[in-house]
């Protein structure tokens, strides 16, 4: 059985790779999730201005909330799992926590919003690949996948 990361930013694209664990869970056996959120170090600007257990603590209450909706997915899925919050650059907290987890492979969502959404996102999984030493499962979100509903005007049906 494999262990999985997930990292989860809120967005609709990081929701879409824990559906898609969701979907993979009830076909096979996982042996854990692990949903990750990292977020971004606060500038020492701001350490000057404010104490560190202030920072750490908003860091934390912005990592719960940007995982409480795939915390809400994967517990109506009835799957356990569990959640880690880090500070640091994203692509090495990732790596570094699959690697201390002993995971067997990341999951992330990376498509779905703007073109600049899209470019973002796939310079972060490209990054990701670069830094773990293991595979990592790009997810396309549903809004992705659907054509356009409107067709363009004078365009033949």
């Amino acid at each position: 059985m494999r262990k999985i990361l997930i990292p989860v930013d809120g967005s609709p694209q990081s929701l879409a790779a824990v559906r898609a664990v969701i979907m993979q869970a009830r076909r096979e056996p996982i042996a854990a999730i692990h949903l990750l959120n990292v977020q971004p170090p606060m500038g020492a600007y701001i350490s000057r201005f404010l104490d560190r257990a202030v920072i750490r603590d908003f860091q934390r209450e912005e990592g719960e909330r940007a995982l409480a909706e795939a915390r809400r997915a994967l517990d109506g899925a009835g799957l356990p799992y569990e959640v880690h919050i880090r500070v640091g650059r994203a692509a090495r907290a990732i790596a570094a926590v699959a690697d201390e987890l002993g995971v067997h492979e990341i999951v992330m969502g990376a498509e779905g919003g703007s073109i600049l959404t899209n470019i973002r996102l796939w310079l972060l999984v490209t990054a990701v690949r670069r830094h773990a030493n293991l595979p990592v499962i790009v997810v396309m979100s549903p809004a992705a996948r659907r054509p356009s509903a409107a067709a363009p005007s004078g365009a033949a049906a």
